[in-house]
């Protein structure tokens, strides 16, 4: 068995690359072992207006809401607004995205399954669409 603290010794937080995000996004890496990792877990923090891109993960994804209030979206248009407390299960294979709302930070723990494979970027019309229907 091992045992992490909060996050992976030596690890910084690093800000989401500009190639899978929009926006600002904070990531804390608390479990991941390497580049052909099966289980990657992090937090991540977005800004107001943070997202992901599309992408989808091999295995599956878990977000569990710590904190803020957001959207996760799939490519059929199934969208759930999301709070704190929230958990969301991405079945192996499903395109989707998340992040935060237009005025809200956004918190979540990602346990992400298998490979992620990224698509292209949500656009500023299809993010704001997310929350026309508030």
């Amino acid at each position: 068995m091992e045992y992490a603290k909060g996050r992976l010794d030596g690890q910084p937080s690093r800000t989401g690359d500009q190639g899978t995000f929009s926006g600002r996004a904070m990531l804390d890496p608390l479990l991941d072992d390497g580049e052909a990792a099966k289980v990657r877990v992090n937090s991540v923090l977005f800004e107001p207006g943070g997202r992901t891109h599309w992408h989808s993960h091999t295995d599956g994804q878990v977000l569990l809401v710590a904190s803020g209030r957001g959207v996760v979206e799939n490519r059929d248009g199934h969208r759930h607004v999301l709070q704190a407390g929230d958990l969301v299960w991405a079945p192996p294979g499903e395109e989707h995205w998340h992040g935060a709302a237009p005025d809200s930070f956004l918190n979540h723990t990602a346990v992400s399954l298998g490979l992620t494979r990224w698509h292209e970027e949500v656009s500023d019309e299809h993010y704001q669409a997310a929350f026309g229907d508030e």
